[in-house]
């Protein structure tokens, strides 16, 4: 009976979050790493395969009535990124954008943009997947406990979400009221880069070389906070003063940097109030008037 109330909210639904809503509604106690496979066959999935191809795929088929489907995935896929690749199949299922020109790339399950109909339908799966994955409520109580913004927190998610690392460092910035950005750097090129939403625009981009001031560390061991040039990451006007940026790195396997980039946002907000404090009572010691 629970099951077709469920079936019967679900039909009523049109966006990765109502779904996300509806969902969750029946599963007030879900805890991390989330059962994804459980809530996928309670709601239409009848088979989970693995492909036996080596290519990073994943894909969905619908049967002719819509009510039930099979997933399918790479067996070439981490544990993490079948993870993913499930719920992402699982978000195109009950939101009905299913493809039908063949399997969903590796590059699509990591799509943000929305600018064709094909990247909005991927991005609208991820949005799902991640939700589902991360429930916002479990990665606020999460980012709550672990305090201040670090970058091994980043890889601690990961591990106890069972998502991967970009997995993990994108939803972290979804969730965080902190102002920090999140970069991944293989071989001296940024890779990811993305900032939360009150962290300043962005000058490093994708294919950008990184700055100088990301050096190589010990593996696993993550750096002291260090103060960087804000204008060698952020976009910033030549009359407007530069925040102080602080930086974390980790260093993993095979050249890979993740970095932390964090502005402390109370802090700034003082310095500019004493700046402006400073320009309203500073005296003006212009020509005055001869009044012989």
């Amino acid at each position: 009976m629970a099951r077709e109330r469920l079936l019967t909210e679900l039909a009523r639904c049109n966006s990765a979050e109502t779904l996300l809503a509806a969902i969750f509604r029946h599963h007030p106690d879900i805890s991390a790493p989330v059962p994804v496979e459980d809530i996928a066959r309670r709601v239409g999935i009848t088979d989970i395969r693995s492909l036996s191809d080596e290519v990073l795929s994943s894909s969905v088929l619908v049967d002719g009535t819509g009510v039930t489907a099979i997933i399918s995935c790479s067996a070439a896929l981490s544990a993490p990124r079948r993870r993913f690749a499930i719920a992402h199949q699982l978000g195109h299922f009950l939101l009905k954008t299913a493809r039908e020109d063949g399997p969903c790339s590796a590059r699509d399950l990591s799509e943000n943009r929305r600018d064709t109909p094909h990247r909005k339908q991927e991005a609208q799966a991820n949005r799902f997947a991640a939700g589902l994955l991360m429930p916002k409520p479990l990665m606020a109580a999460s980012l709550d406990s672990l305090g201040k913004p670090a970058i091994a927190h980043v890889v601690a998610l990961a591990a106890s979400y069972g998502v991967t690392t970009e997995a993990a460092a994108s939803r972290y910035l979804d969730v965080t009221p902190a102002a920090c950005a999140i970069l991944f750097i293989k071989h001296g090129v940024v890779h990811y880069a993305r900032p939360s939403r009150t962290f300043p625009a962005m000058a490093i981009q994708r294919g950008d070389a990184a700055p100088s001031s990301v050096l190589e560390d010990k593996i696993d061991q993550p750096t002291a906070w260090i103060t960087v040039e804000a204008r060698d990451w952020l976009i910033l006007s030549r009359d407007v003063r530069s925040p102080k940026v602080s930086m974390q790195v980790l260093a993993k396997k095979n050249d890979l940097h993740l970095v932390m980039l964090s502005i402390n946002a109370a802090a700034e907000r003082r310095a500019d109030e004493e700046a402006e404090k400073y320009a309203t009572e500073r005296p003006s010691f212009g020509r005055g008037v001869d009044r012989r």
